[in-house]
């Protein structure tokens, strides 16, 4: 577990995505920052990515 309690990656199944975890970053900076749009496409974008390199599941992340 990592101090915030969630699973870190070697706990689970999945495996850590680095692609994913920037969808998350820029996900996060856009909620921030009050652009909704923005955090929408990060969101659209991730899915999309998690569809082609995942096969749909989520691999482990951050929160």
């Amino acid at each position: 577990m990592t101090p915030t309690g969630t699973p870190s990656p070697d706990e689970n199944d999945h495996e850590f995505c680095q692609e994913c975890e920037q969808y998350d970053l820029a996900e996060a900076v856009a909620k921030a920052e009050g652009d909704a749009s923005r955090e929408t496409d990060c969101r659209v974008l991730r899915r999309r990515h998690q569809q082609a390199e995942h096969g749909g599941q989520q691999p482990w992340r951050s929160h």
